[in-house]
């Protein structure tokens, strides 16, 4: 194996490590996450300590690690600040790694309601993206992927403008909102069982989403019994009860993507998205990805005029969303404000609809016989 294969083999264990220690400590403290996080890099770093460009992206991926789990856990903000500024020393693998943890960053400052640091934080990226753009505009090269960037960036802009002038954003909590609004000891009691709930479900995932060795009867037959225990629970315990209907919803979504990831026969597939639609869907953003899956089904199992009853009243609902929410920026803009987020975004309008829309004419394809 070469110095540069062995270093790709290192790269993709760290990866691992790092979603193996996220996975592990997510009901740990703060401090247990990072000892974990360091005990990785003091791993990694000793592996391929002579490569000096291993040993550099090792360090700066183990900081975005401790930065992401700060915005998390919410430490105090001097323990993000330090985060930050140690990333900021190591310096970023590129612009899109630079553009995600200056969000993280600026958002724990908006948590601790800190907007000045937050906006001068984000003002440089801003502008460099905006340079980028008109540039892009006058070479008429594609410039999608900066409009999305300074999308995502100036929603969190005008949530901190918003901080500046006094403003609360109801979509976003904040240390003094969260500190004094606790939770009860019933909803710390719903929270735990929740978490319960979702560790057992997790558990069943683990069996089968890498290896796909199982049977979907058998990983269903899991799902049930996990759905059953909670059910046994509920009947003695009212915060139980009160998440039944979340749990039965969860269940039927867990067994729509073993069906579909364990590909199954169609049948199969429509029970279970049945069952799903029978439950309902809590907002957009859950229909669109259980639809996705289903029409994935159908376009495998050859019923393309199933697939296309599922999508096409969800495309025409994403086109309206998206025409509303530009509209809605649009104006904001014409009044002098930068537009704080409510709800998805126009780039999650146009990413669904680019995958759906993409879909459908693979749908139709297939009812056509091409």
């Amino acid at each position: 194996m070469s110095k540069q294969e062995e270093a790709r083999a290192q790269f993709m264990a760290l990866a691992k490590a790092i979603d193996r220690v996220w996975l592990d400590t997510r009901r740990s403290g703060f401090t247990d996450v990072v000892r974990e996080y360091r005990r990785v890099e003091a791993e990694f770093v000793a592996r391929l300590n002579d490569d000096a460009h291993f040993v550099l992206e090792t360090r700066r991926r183990i900081a975005e690690a401790i930065l992401c789990a700060a915005h998390d856990h919410h430490p105090p903000l001097e323990v993000c600040r330090e985060a930050w500024n140690d990333l900021v020393r190591l310096g970023f693998t590129d612009l899109f790694t630079r553009r995600t943890m200056t969000w993280f960053y600026a958002d724990c400052c908006r948590y601790d309601e800190q907007f000045e640091e937050g906006l001068a934080v984000l003002a440089p990226l801003i502008a460099e993206l905006e340079r980028a753009l008109e540039e892009n505009k006058v070479a008429q090269k594609s410039t999608g992927s900066y409009e999305q960037e300074l999308e995502t960036l100036c929603d969190l802009k005008g949530a901190l403008l918003a901080q500046q002038r006094g403003l609360i954003d109801p979509e976003r909590s904040t240390r003094r909102l969260d500190e004094a609004n606790p939770p009860t000891p019933e909803e710390e009691r719903s929270d735990a069982l929740w978490d319960e709930f979702s560790e057992a479900c997790l558990a069943v995932w683990k069996t089968f989403a890498r290896t796909r060795e199982r049977s979907f009867a058998d990983v269903a037959a899991h799902y049930r019994r996990v759905e059953a225990d909670f059910t046994a629970r509920a009947r003695e315990d009212e915060a139980a009860q009160d998440l039944l209907l979340s749990v039965k919803k969860d269940i039927a979504d867990a067994l729509l993507k073993a069906a579909t990831m364990l590909e199954q026969p169609f049948e199969v597939c429509r029970e279970a998205w049945d069952e799903v639609v029978r439950l309902g869907f809590p907002d957009l953003w859950e229909q669109c990805q259980m639809a996705g899956m289903y029409a994935g089904a159908c376009l495998r199992t050859h019923k393309p005029d199933e697939g296309l009853a599922v999508l096409e009243p969800l495309i025409a609902e994403l086109e309206h969303g998206l025409e509303a929410e530009l509209r809605r920026r649009s104006e904001a803009r014409a009044k002098g404000e930068v537009p704080m987020q409510a709800g998805l975004t126009p780039k999650y309008y146009r990413d669904m609809l680019r995958s759906f829309v993409e879909l459908r004419d693979k749908l139709e394809a297939q009812r056509r016989g091409a």
